[in-house]
């Protein structure tokens, strides 16, 4: 699961940059209010062209003078290569001028992060074998290509390749090959083992409730509906209800046949394989369940336990495209398969010795805030980690079930504002959007 971000690589540059400006302005020689010098980092979130970028908000100028280079190295010149680089979901820093904070920076540097030789490495579920010649496999987000050089290890009872499946963990560290898959410095393949765990009621096993839309009374209220899958999704209502999953708060089921058919439609398709040919009994599957509600608050998809997942009928307006609806489902159920994973991860760290549950450190229960499935507790690092790793299996899912996952990004920026602007094209890319588009770059590069 981690992810290593350009983050980790700009650090210490911006920290020489503050040290060097506080160092001056001790010395009396801090650069003049009519050319402020400013830093920007991150990714670009929208041009203006011919030579216009956008990070954080920030307009920044490139002109022909401007000199760029890659993070960590100290090289640069303002014939670099790299200056056809920038494009949305381009992970930038940039030292420049401007005379006001609110006017543009006239970019004198850019650093752009090297995407192509990061070292990437995680844990995850392989969800799809892609090829057994040779072997890919899709897990935590990536293909995973093994090629001779791969240092291969099988554990808990997998002897070689032809004992892999679906719902196998993988345990890898590797780099971009120039297809889009990960050649594979070093890899583990590692029996799943499921546990049946102790649930908390409505913690880790919700309990599905309904009632009629005009009840405000628990006395009206019925449980019957829970698992499994089909008993309570709204495809199936004749009439609108109220629904109350575990500890959340009631929501306005809409018994409208088409709307709740199409989310059911896209969500059970956006199912791994694997998932839905498992048995109801065994401790693996997720009974994934889809429900449009009405709730203008909600602009992505609650991903809520034991496999339920909400979107708004608000947010479903927005998005006309299936391939756009479909890219925040995938989030949800991503983030449910994200939570069982981390279950598994600790019971294989106590039953096999292995030390790779840093990797699946918890998950994440709406309402409830981080709740950490192993020892020690969240940083927003890991959060953000896990964050990255949802967006890149939400992508794979897509990818995986036929839709296109080139619209993903789009569907995020049209529902990230409260309300949209008359011309939604104008609207920026949100960071989601940003690392999507980095990883479809990287993986999933148009013919």
């Amino acid at each position: 699961m981690g992810a290593i971000t350009p983050k980790e690589y700009s650090v210490s540059g911006l920290r020489s940059f503050f040290r060097l400006l506080s160092a001056l302005a001790l010395a009396g020689l801090a650069v003049p209010l009519f050319a402020q010098t400013y830093p920007i980092e991150g990714y670009i979130s929208a041009l203006r062209p011919p030579a216009s970028y956008f990070v954080d908000g920030r307009r920044f100028d490139v002109t022909s003078e401007t000199s760029f280079g890659v993070m960590g190295q100290d090289y640069t010149t303002a014939a670099s290569p790299l200056r056809q680089a920038l494009r949305v979901g381009a992970y930038v820093q940039v030292a420049g001028l401007s005379t006001d904070p609110f006017a543009p920076v006239k970019a004198t540097t850019v650093l752009v992060h090297d995407d192509w030789n990061s070292k990437i490495g995680g844990t995850g579920v392989i969800t799809r074998i892609v090829s057994t010649d040779p072997e890919i496999f899709e897990a935590d987000g990536y293909l995973i290509r093994i090629i001779a050089s791969t240092d291969v290890d099988f554990l808990g009872g997998i002897g070689s390749f032809a004992d892999v499946s679906a719902n196998t963990w993988l345990h890898f560290s590797g780099k971009w090959g120039k297809d889009g898959a990960v050649n594979a410095a070093k890899v583990q393949f590692i029996s799943a083992k499921p546990t049946q765990f102790k649930a908390v009621k409505n913690l880790e096993i919700a309990t599905v409730k309904t009632r009629s839309a005009g009840a405000n009374h628990n006395s009206m209220t019925t449980a019957a509906k829970g698992t499994p899958a089909m008993q309570a999704d709204g495809a199936t209502l004749e009439q609108d209800e109220q629904i109350k999953i575990g500890l959340g708060r009631w929501h306005t089921l809409p018994a409208e046949q088409p709307l709740q058919q199409r989310v059911h439609r896209i969500g059970m398709a956006l199912v791994p394989a694997y998932q839905r040919a498992m048995g109801d009994d065994n401790p693996s599957k997720i009974h994934f369940r889809f429900f449009a509600v009405d709730d203008k608050r909600l602009r992505g998809a609650d991903c809520l336990l034991d496999g339920a997942i909400l979107v708004s009928t608000q947010m479903v307006e927005r998005l006309s495209k299936d391939d756009q609806l479909a890219a925040v489902i995938a989030d949800g159920i991503a983030c449910n398969l994200q939570r069982q994973n981390a279950r598994m991860v600790i019971a294989m760290r106590k039953d096999l010795g292995i030390d790779i549950a840093l990797d699946v450190a918890g998950a994440f229960v709406p309402g409830l805030g981080l709740v950490a499935m192993g020892p020690g507790s969240f940083t927003s690092r890991e959060e953000e980690v896990m964050a990255e790793e949802r967006l890149r299996m939400a992508l794979a899912l897509m990818s995986g079930a036929g839709f296109d996952p080139w619209q993903a990004p789009e569907a995020w920026r049209l529902v990230e504002p409260k309300k949209l602007p008359a011309n939604p094209a104008s609207l920026p890319y949100p960071d989601t959007s940003c690392y999507q588009l980095a990883i479809l770059n990287l993986q999933y590069m148009r013919k």
